[in-house]
């Protein structure tokens, strides 16, 4: 019966761990975009090009580390990720990602996602986004995210959005993802909600998870941003002959600070703690660097 209930806790990982680490990176990605197109300031009678403001070339470069209580049972995580967005145009900005993994009960594993902001006019932008992991159980086979944006109010300084996401695992999980936000700027602050309602099959299987972020500071001076996260993530186990619905509730914290160290450049750090109910906590810290290219 232990090793039973140890191998549900590890397929536990398995689905809401990398699923709620990429949904993380999606909605930074996401923000990215929005508190740079906020802070450049949409509405400039000068712009002669009448888009929304998108996120201009730079390298992120970073590594973590995560800690997992009980540890004896999960074990340590370490990952490096380099990340380049590139200004093609003053409506498309790509964004390239590449991911590595070392667990030490799962084993190693790459990450690869191409994502692509593209703004459609002074008020509506989208984000869509492509992910492929290697064939491991903690990363997905295929992911596919799309963020639809749109501001509104006379200063352009509140940004709701829709988003869908489809993940198809390697073993018998799917996941449908829909979800929707608001993100209200000023001068110095914002602060946003973001809302998703997940179907996992086989099962038909629902649950929902919500995100609180306050962001404070400036753009090339710094930024300082609270993330809060809370749900229920909802899914069948497929252990054969097994079938059980697992259910347990999570909550996590994370600390995010992004400092220039010149106008071009400089690092970025974060500290954040995963509940996932009765099942483990996890630690994680993570410290990188950024340059910006003109």
């Amino acid at each position: 019966m232990n090793k039973i209930k140890i191998v549900i806790g590890t397929l536990c990982i398995f689905c809401i761990s990398s699923q709620a680490a990429l949904a993380n990176n999606m909605y930074s990605n996401s923000v990215e975009a929005q508190r740079t197109a906020i802070t450049k300031g949409l509405s400039q009678e000068d712009n002669q090009e009448n888009y929304v403001e998108l996120p201009g070339s730079r390298l992120d470069i970073d590594i973590g580390y995560e800690y997992l209580d009980p540890n004896d049972i999960y074990g340590e995580w370490k990952s490096f990720n380099i990340g380049y967005y590139q200004k093609v145009s003053s409506d498309v900005t790509m964004l390239y990602q590449v991911g590595t993994f070392s667990r030490e009960v799962e084993g190693d594993a790459v990450l690869g996602s191409v994502g692509i902001y593209k703004s459609w006019n002074d008020r509506m932008y989208t984000f869509t986004q492509v992910t492929m992991g290697s064939h491991i159980e903690y990363l997905p086979s295929f992911r596919i995210d799309n963020d639809i944006n749109y501001l509104f109010g006379e200063e352009k300084n509140i940004v709701g959005l829709i988003g869908m996401t489809y993940i198809n695992q390697y073993d018998e999980h799917e996941d449908f993802i829909v979800s929707a936000g608001v993100t209200y700027y000023q001068d110095g602050y914002n602060i946003g909600y973001r809302a998703f309602l997940n179907r996992s099959d086989p099962g038909k299987l629902y649950s929902t998870n919500h995100v609180i972020s306050l962001g404070i500071g400036h753009e090339k001076d710094q930024w300082i941003y609270l993330d809060l996260s809370y749900g229920n993530p909802t899914y069948l186990s497929t252990i054969p002959n097994d079938y059980q619905t697992v259910n347990n509730d999570a909550f996590s914290v994370s600390l995010k600070y992004r400092k220039w160290l010149d106008d071009n450049s400089g690092f970025y750090a974060q500290t954040s703690f995963f509940d996932l109910s009765d099942e483990y906590q996890k630690y994680e810290f993570r410290v990188g660097y950024f340059v910006e290219f003109k």
